[in-house]
């Protein structure tokens, strides 16, 4: 389902985890869990895997209902990982029209990526016909080396990312250093008099 609010539209509603291990040792192990509402996915350091989450409204005739995702105010779907992942993974997302289209993009993010504004502009998509009557949404997480552990939240489709906006206690910094220099000007000035 799409859940409208006043900055942005999220998806959320059911959704199907499937997680495969495919390659590892005796001993590999892969976890996938939801802390706190973060999906946290862990492997052991010979395991490879593969995560997919599907929205769909656990119906594989009527799915979401032909969900218009290209509506204004939604520009992409945006995505945070809120600890760096200490190993590079690709994540694609797949928006199908059951009977229709599929809209399908891609990205690599490699290790230590960290944040909340990972983007996937609908622009970016393949046969953007999909996004307008979404029956089902597709993400796929996969490992691209052994070892992964990652943590993804803040699957949302949104307008376009924000600009970056100084933090407060920065711009109380660069005040004070302003300021600094204007008063040791003043007080150079002072002593030439």
């Amino acid at each position: 389902m799409l859940t409208t609010g006043p900055t942005s539209n999220i998806i959320g509603g059911t959704r199907q985890t499937d997680v495969e291990m495919y390659a590892g040792d005796a001993g590999a192990k892969t976890e996938v869990r939801v802390i706190s509402s973060v999906l946290d996915i862990s492997n052991t350091s010979s395991a490879q895997s593969r995560i997919v989450l599907t929205w769909n409204a656990n119906t594989s005739t009527l799915g979401l209902g032909n969900l218009d995702l290209d509506v204004p105010g939604t520009n992409g779907i945006f995505l945070a990982f809120p600890v760096a992942m200490d190993h590079a993974l690709d994540l694609m997302f797949e928006i199908q029209d059951y009977g229709q289209s599929t809209a399908i993009l891609s990205k690599t993010f490699p290790a230590l990526s960290q944040g909340s504004n990972f983007f996937f502009a609908f622009s970016d998509f393949t046969n953007r016909d999909a996004l307008s009557s979404a029956d089902s949404i597709r993400m796929t997480v996969d490992s691209t080396t052994p070892g992964l552990d990652a943590t993804l939240d803040l699957v949302e489709s949104r307008d376009a990312p924000p600009l970056t906006v100084p933090e407060p206690a920065t711009m109380g910094l660069l005040c004070l250093g302003l300021l600094g220099l204007g008063f040791r000007r003043w007080k150079a000035k002072a002593s030439n008099v």
